[in-house]
Order: C-alpha cells, then structure tokens, then sequence
C-alpha cells in the first residue's frame, strides 16, 4: 500500500501540509478532497516526487520511497497526471504519447506505430484522438487532458494519481472514464482521485480522506458518509445565496442594448473551418452561457474575441461607449499568468490596471503592490502575500486570482471560459456570486462551459456550440421538468448526436 507518515511541507511562510497521515490500498479508489489551498497539490506532488517533503515518510509496500525523485517514484509505479497538462506544446501528440510507455519498443521515426498502440485504449475510453501530426499547442484542453490519461495508463502503473481530471470531459467520456477507475481497482491498483466533484468521489470511491488547511480532517468509508458531510468537513458550514443555487433562466437586465454582436462570423485556421457563420448578440445585464463538448471551436472564438485572430468573413462589433472586453481563458496557466512573475506583476498585466497606476510612464509600483493586496484579500487568494509568485499558488488560488484581474479592470464584456475548473464549492459558490453582481451592474457575460449543472443555473440565454456552428435555444420556462428537457437536448447537441 502507499502510505505517508507525518507529512510536512512550507513554502515560505505558508504551512502547506501539517503532519499529514494518508493510505491507500491496493484494490481501492481513494479520494482526496479539500477546498483550493488545503493541501491537496502539495500531498500527491510529494507522492510523485515533484516535491520533497520537509518532514515525514512516504513508503510503499513498506518500503520508503525516495524523497524528491520523480524518475523513481515513476520506476516504482507511481504516475500522476496533473490539473495542467504537462505536455510538450510544440510536440505533435503522437510524439507525446511515444515519450510514455507507448514509445517502448517503437523506432523514433515510426510515431504512427505508437498512435496505433494508444488507439485501443483510447477507444475502450470513448477518447478521440486529435487528427495525424497535430502538435499539442493546437489541442484543445480536453484533447490534452485526454492524452495525458493515455499517457499515464501507457506505464501501467501501480498507482495512478488523477488531479480534477474529469473537469473538460463531455458527459459521454465521464461514464467510460469512471467505469475504467472501477476496472484498474478491479486489478488491484491503487487509484488516488483528487476532486472537488463530490458526486463523482461518491459515485467511484471506496474512501475518501478530506484536507483542511494542510492538515487532515477526517477521513471517511464512503459507504458511511454523504455530499453534504464531506462539505461540511471540506469547508465548515456554507450559505450559498440562492440566486447561486438555482436556476434562473430569467434575464437579470432588459437586455435591450447590445453589448457585443457577432455577425456571420466564419474563421478559417490551420485548414480548416473553425468557425462556420457564427450569429448572436450579448447585451448588458446577462448572462449567455455557450455549451459544448471542447473542441467545437470554444477556444477560436475566444482568440476572436480577445483580438488574437482575425475572422475569415464576418464582422465583431462592441458596443461604442466603454468597449473593453476582457477574457479569462481556459489554461490560466499557459495563457492567463506568467507563473515566475509576482502576483502584482501578474494584476499589471492587464492594461487597465497597468493604465491605472502608471504615471508620466513610470509604474508606481508601491501603489500596485498596495492594490494587489487589497485584491488578495478581498477575492480571498491563499498566498504569502502580493511579492510571491504565481507558481506558489495551488491551482484554485490562481484561478482566483485570474478572476480578480479581470472584474478589477471593470470591462463592459466579460469572456469567462470553464472559469470554474478546478475550484471548490466555496470558490465556485464566490465565483458565480461575482459574474452575477458584475451582469447585474450592467456588465454582459459570455459564460462558456462544458459543464451543464454551471450553465444552467447561471445562464439568462444559452447557446451551443457543435463542429463551429451556434444554436441559440430558448430558455423562457425555468420549471423543472422544463430543465430537464432543455439539459437533455443540449447534450444530445454537445455530442453532436443531434441536429
């Protein structure tokens, strides 16, 4: 079994992990849950040898392993694939995926041998493999995560460590990716499931141990326990507003003036239509959530909308007064911040924060540094203060933080894409407060999700995106019943099985 005995680790002044005891056994999923900062990212990093523990054990099979060695930690069995993908950009995937176990045996100039070796597990998966000679960078972030499972599952490991791996999944992938945890314990391994999806640790788990603030708080049979006790042990008692917990479906503004128009929009890139005559308008004071499997051209229309790709036909218009959109992309890490620059380096980022504290083109950097801990306490970002570095945030602290920068900078258009992955419900329950009160001020919201349970309860409107084309469906009646048809018809159109 693997084990760790009085686990401590500090980063700075932060006591990540207190003297954490933590098993799991072979046969069994166990699940690890915490809110954002607890401890979790810290434990399996340790556990996979990214990290060095300050203090404490880590054994397997009653054997220590050795602290601080990932190579080793792989040798022994032990695979971990993290919340950000940790894939090579320029790579092609096939090229990716031969650096893993599919590359054993297989000449360096025969990479579609490789891709051959994947594709049976990819298909008992349900995972679709990109196109021939498609480099990472032009993945989607669920084309990515999906590699990095196969990745994985290529070493045929002992013990598989999966970080919120089921955030970009569509909801055909979810069931298969479960049933395969059920499969691996069914052979005897040690499945460690890191998740803020409290309804997938109970669906799947045999344990779950919960993280608070570094130390461990109880640790459970799932049999014995519930959602809402593992919540509560997560993180204390919580009200959630209820205009977070249910389902509006009702404007928030009079939608009368447009905030942003997209007209006929076609995009053509990497050869091929990305976008095929996209037509829709956003106005202030809503909402409009666009689901969608990813992949169907979520990620271009965002590079649209930030002004970082042209469209091939068609037109963006943005209302007049005001004007900035302001976008908070899906990979906070890859192309939100810039992981070894300060926290308050990462705010001045953004042009209107930078414009606000520059004078006669000088930075004031006292007074940036000054707003920056104002924000970290305000958006309640765990750090150790506005001088550390973005790295030294736990995932669901950075994405915090991104949200920070972009409500800051008061944009009249907010682009939010997967704006939850990975967050807690504490978090997640912040979160969708902050997008309401800023539509409800006036600003106008493009909520792009793959996560219907989000769209549903935020959105005034809802879209789906499939193959490049938008459909607008019509959300008048928010009876329950009426939901549950309009969240079956979506994902029949997500997963483009219906037209």
């Amino acid at each position: 079994m693997l084990e760790a005995a009085a686990i401590t680790r500090r980063f700075a002044r932060t006591l990540a992990l207190d003297r954490v005891d933590f098993c799991a056994r072979p046969g069994e999923i166990h699940a690890l849950i915490g809110e954002n900062g607890a401890g979790k990212s810290t434990l399996i990093n340790i556990f996979a040898g990214r990290l060095k523990a300050d203090a404490g054990v880590v054994s397997l099979d009653g054997e220590p392993l050795a602290a601080g060695s990932a190579h080793l930690a792989l040798k022994a069995g032990i695979v971990a694939v993290y919340q950000s993908p940790m894939l090579f950009e320029r790579l092609s995937w096939e090229e990716n995926l031969a650096l893993g176990g599919f590359g054993a045996g297989v000449s360096r100039n025969d990479l579609a041998a490789a891709a051959q070796c994947a594709q049976p597990l990819a298909a008992r998966l349900g995972f679709d493999l990109p196109p021939p000679g498609t480099p990472v960078e032009r993945c989607s972030i669920g084309e990515r995560v999906r590699l990095e499972i196969l990745r994985a599952l290529s070493f045929d490991p002992r013990v598989l460590i999966l970080d919120e791996p089921t955030g970009v999944l569509a909801p055909a992938e979810l069931g298969a990716f479960l049933e395969l945890l059920r499969r691996l314990r069914g052979e005897g391994r040690i499945v460690i499931l890191v998740t803020h999806k409290l309804a997938e640790a109970m669906a799947v788990a045999d344990r779950v141990t919960v993280l608070r603030r570094g130390r461990v708080a109880a640790e459970r049979l799932a049999a014995n326990t519930d959602e809402a006790e593992l919540a509560r042990l997560m993180i204390g008692e919580i009200t959630v507003p209820a205009s977070t917990s249910a389902a509006p479906l009702a404007a928030l503004g009079d939608r009368a003036t447009p905030a942003l128009t997209v007209e006929q929009v076609t995009l053509d890139c990497d050869g091929r239509r990305a976008l095929d005559r996209l037509d829709f308008t956003l106005s202030m004071g809503e909402i409009v959530g666009l689901a969608g499997v990813d992949g169907n051209g979520q990620r271009e229309l965002v590079e649209l909308l930030a002004g970082r790709r042209a469209p091939t036909s068609g037109r963006v218009r943005v209302r007049a007064h005001g004007g900035a959109i302001t976008v908070i992309p899906q990979d906070r890490d890859l192309d939100g911040l810039i992981l070894d620059m300060p926290l308050w380096e990462n705010l001045m980022l953004a042009r209107p924060l930078r414009d606000r504290f520059t004078r006669r083109g000088w930075l004031q950097r006292s007074g940036a540094v000054a707003f920056c801990g104002e924000l970290l306490e305000r958006f309640r970002i765990r750090s150790a203060g506005a001088a550390s570095t973005a790295a030294s945030l736990s995932g669901g602290n950075r994405q915090r933080l991104a949200v920070a920068r972009a409500l800051a900078g008061a944009p009249q258009v907010l682009v939010a894409h997967d704006v939850c992955r990975g967050l807690d419900l504490r978090a997640m329950a912040d979160v969708h407060r902050m997008l309401r009160e800023f539509a409800a001020a006036g600003g106008a919201v493009l909520l792009i999700s793959s996560d219907l349970d989000e769209l549903l309860a935020l959105s005034t409107r809802l879209l789906v995106i499939c193959r490049g084309r938008v459909l607008a469906l019509p959300a008048d009646d928010c009876g329950s019943e009426r939901i549950g048809l309009l969240a079956e018809r979506i994902g029949l159109l997500m997963s483009g099985a219906a037209s």
